[in-house]
């Protein structure tokens, strides 16, 4: 049986509709910038009005058009959570139980920010057009800018525009730019406006960018982010832009001596 995945006016109606459901528990928020093709992008802040918090979480999903199944997966966490407060049950994911009593601190205690989809835009084109114009397989916003009119060169990897490695040729190794490191993951991003990976023209230059650090900017008690993808089945944790490593702490990307 086909799965089908929500459109983008479906994704934010849910969100809408939780916030309607739950007016104690959660709140929405309307995010300041809006896209290239005027979208409004929306989060919602889960967590039992009247009581102080003092963490926050915060889990988005869609960063790239394409990857569809981080909406879906922010969007039911969120129904999962509040109905679970609200009756006073636990939750079970995979092998992971949460108790009533888990749930329960988690909404009285915490805020957690659910932005389901970061990337509207690219969501909606990936999702609209035939798959002979290869556009299911979309990856960037629909910004524009540095296309000099050709389709094929629209858009910025909103994943690479944030200002954290946005020069990416300062900090990784030369080896690592031009591709040729048996160990990398893979090209870190490219200044090339038709590449999958391009950052774009500065860091946070695009809208959905924005929003995402207005959200860190707004709420300091945000202390864990999740970013939800749909490849592999791999868990990246920080930096999460190269292969890990703990036992050196100092060894770290905002260590300049380890710059290249």
């Amino acid at each position: 049986m086909a799965v089908k995945y929500l459109n983008v006016t479906e994704a934010d109606s849910a969100m809408l509709g939780l916030a309607n459901a739950y007016p104690a528990l959660c709140s929405m928020i309307t995010l300041p910038h809006a896209t290239t093709e005027g979208r409004t992008c929306r989060a919602l802040r889960i967590g039992k009005a009247g009581t102080p918090k003092t963490k926050g979480v915060l889990f988005t999903g869609c960063m790239h058009g394409r990857e569809w199944g981080g909406t879906e997966i922010c969007v039911y966490f969120a129904a999962d959570l509040l109905e679970a407060y609200a009756t006073g049950a636990g939750l079970k994911y995979g092998g992971k139980a949460f108790s009533p009593n888990q749930i329960r601190r988690i909404v009285e205690e915490m805020d957690v920010f659910v932005f389901p989809c970061v990337n509207p835009d690219g969501r909606h084109y990936s999702q609209t057009h035939p798959i002979a114009d290869q556009t299911l397989d979309w990856r960037k916003n629909r910004n524009p800018a540095d296309s000099g009119g050709q389709p094929y060169r629209i858009g910025v990897d909103n994943n690479r525009n944030f200002d954290f490695l946005w020069d990416f040729h300062k900090h990784f190794a030369p080896t690592v730019v031009l591709g040729t490191d048996p160990d990398a993951y893979g090209l870190p991003a490219s200044e090339d406006p038709a590449h999958g990976l391009y950052h774009g023209r500065a860091p946070n230059s695009e809208p959905e960018t924005r929003n995402v650090v207005w959200l860190f900017d707004t709420y300091p008690q945000i202390g864990w982010f999740l970013d939800i993808h749909s490849y592999t089945g791999d868990v990246l944790y920080p930096w999460g832009d190269a292969p890990n490593q703990s036992f050196d702490p100092t060894k770290n990307f905002s260590n300049p001596l380890y710059d290249r």
